[in-house]
């Protein structure tokens, strides 16, 4: 067969360290699917929407460190995907969108859903390029891969006209771009030393931009040389072990009032690996500015990033790895006063210090979360939805640097089951747990049956409290009693499930939650396990209540 633009476009990819993508099928792009066909060194994941494959693709993206590929047509298809797009931006996740187009003489001239796809997602993407040359595939990949990867990481997107997918090309190696990582210097750390020494009311904040073993062995080491309180940003609480004394907690939608004292008396942020954003600043109220302004060192790999927000007194271009090794390598110790680290605890305890018997009978879903924590492994893979329910998953699941969670930060709805699917994948021998809530799952629940076509020992969680929770716990503060378009009529999941050829099982009890998880967790194949709760009950109020 002839060698065609198709196939140096799976050669680049794969020459780039991908193995893995996730699509839906178009005609537009049929070359390509063709230029997969028996590949075994790539596994193109059939998903049921693109919506969800792009978040699936994203997960792939924050197990692996390499960019997450996704598939799509052009126009419905493209629009479908532009969740994840719009997740990889605000995350700084590598993705690369692959679309088919039209054919390279049609463009720009109106054809069957044809769009300006650079124009449609121009204020997300890092870069867009266009194949409609055969000669211009290796560099176009080649660039859209280093796009993706340097700097603040992103979103880029390629598009393929079906036509040029066919022409041949030359068979030629793939051109692979190197990417540039920041590298820290030993003086950088002495600087922050001796902003150390001066401080006594010191806090580490950590960001998702690197999640590698390696990174994790060496932040353990640099908190137990430093001393020091350390907050994850949300959904990266796995980067640290949650039952450390050092440990503060994550930033995220439902901070306690402990957490926001500690952060606004604080003399000294340490922030790395974080673009110190909305959540990441509890609402942009920290580092504090004006007459009494917070010390901040801002450790990031994009120079851009750092100073956005905030005035930085120590701003230090470098990954979290390489200045985390670099601040090790000093190797001098500087620690935070006795009565701080103790204040730390003592906030910590209170948000994440929840033990089963404090539970109150209506929280069935903490109930159920906290059987769950009891018999899950130890290194489990923990997938979370955007929505309240996900905070019984925070506070009472404990995390180690063994078990990976994978969420959406920014609280895009409709990622816990695509996450779920794209962790059983490439961690096949690992134990996945996959929480939605009622509003979330059905939104792209229908990977259930990407999980069972493909024997993945799924489980999925889901919270049924018959409504859009978080929507309606806002509504309730600002419009009591009037419930407006969040209340919803949902399926019998467990019927569903079993539709789906899964395994169904139903919580509504939190008496017999400890012996359905038991159940469920015991059978092979895909599981769902429906947990009934009252609207009415959120975490806020179980929080007060304890």
């Amino acid at each position: 067969m002839t060698y065609r633009v198709a196939d140096a476009i799976v050669d680049s990819m794969v020459a780039h360290g991908a193995d893995r993508g996730f699509g839906v099928p178009g005609e537009s792009f049929l070359a390509l699917l063709d230029a997969l066909y028996a590949r075994e060194d790539f596994d193109l994941v059939t998903c049921r929407h693109e919506g969800s494959a792009a978040l699936a693709a994203i997960a792939d993206a924050k197990l692996t460190g390499r960019a997450g590929i996704v598939m799509a047509s052009r126009g419905p298809g493209a629009f479908n995907a532009a969740i994840g797009v719009h997740v990889a931006a605000e995350e700084a996740i590598p993705l690369i969108l692959l679309i088919g187009q039209v054919d390279a003489p049609s463009l720009g001239r109106g054809a069957v859903q044809e769009i300006d796809s650079a124009k449609a997602f121009s204020g997300l993407l890092k870069w867009s390029g266009c194949i409609d040359r055969a000669v211009q595939a290796p560099e176009i990949m080649a660039r859209a891969f280093a796009a993706a990867s340097s700097g603040t990481p992103g979103p880029v997107i390629v598009e393929l006209p079906e036509d040029v997918l066919t022409e041949p090309a030359e068979a030629q190696p793939a051109r692979v771009h190197g990417v540039a990582l920041a590298q820290a210097r030993i003086e950088d750390a002495a600087r922050v030393y001796e902003l150390l020494a001066k401080a006594s009311r010191p806090i580490l904040i950590v960001g998702g931009e690197c999640r590698s073993d390696e990174f994790r062995k060496d932040l353990q080491a640099l908190v137990d040389q430093w001393d020091i309180p350390i907050a994850l940003t949300n959904k990266n609480q796995d980067q640290f072990s949650n039952s450390d004394p050092h440990w503060l907690g994550q930033l995220s939608f439902f901070t306690s009032p402990a957490h926001t004292s500690l952060f606004s008396e604080a003399d000294l942020l340490i922030s790395i690996g974080s673009r110190m954003g909305d959540l990441s600043s509890l609402g942009f109220s920290f580092p504090r500015q004006g007459t009494n302004p917070q010390t901040l060192v801002h450790v990031y790999p994009d120079p851009a990033a750092i100073g956005r927000h905030f005035q930085t007194q120590l701003p230090i271009v470098s990954t979290a790895h390489s200045f985390v090794r670099a601040a090790l390598q000093h190797g001098r110790t500087a620690a935070a006063s006795g009565s701080w680290l103790q204040r730390a605890q003592a906030a910590a305890k209170l948000t994440h210090g929840w033990e089963p018997r404090n539970l109150a009978p209506e929280d069935v879903m903490g109930h159920t979360i906290a059987a769950l924590a009891q018999v899950a492994k130890h290194d489990a893979i923990v997938t979370t939805d955007s929505g309240n329910f996900a905070s019984w998953v925070h506070r009472i699941f404990k995390m180690t640097p063994a078990n990976r969670l994978l969420g959406s930060a920014c609280g895009a709805m409709g990622s816990g089951v695509p996450a779920g699917v794209a962790a059983g994948l490439r961690y096949p021998g690992r134990e996945i747990l996959a929480f939605a809530g009622d509003g979330g799952f059905l939104m792209n629940g229908n990977e259930l049956a990407t999980a069972v076509g493909r024997g993945l020992n799924l489980r999925v969680i889901v919270s049924n409290n018959g409504s859009y929770g978080t929507i309606r716990a806002h509504q309730q503060r600002h419009f009591p009693n009037r419930v407006s378009g969040t209340d919803l009529t949902n399926p019998d999941f467990c019927m569903l499930a079993q539709a789906f050829g899964a395994h169904g099982f139903r919580v509504a009890h939190s008496g017999e939650a400890q012996r359905i998880v038991e159940k469920a967790m015991s059978v092979d194949g895909p599981v769902l396990i429906e947990v009934r709760n009252d609207p009415d009950v959120s975490i806020g109020s179980s929080l007060k209540q304890n």
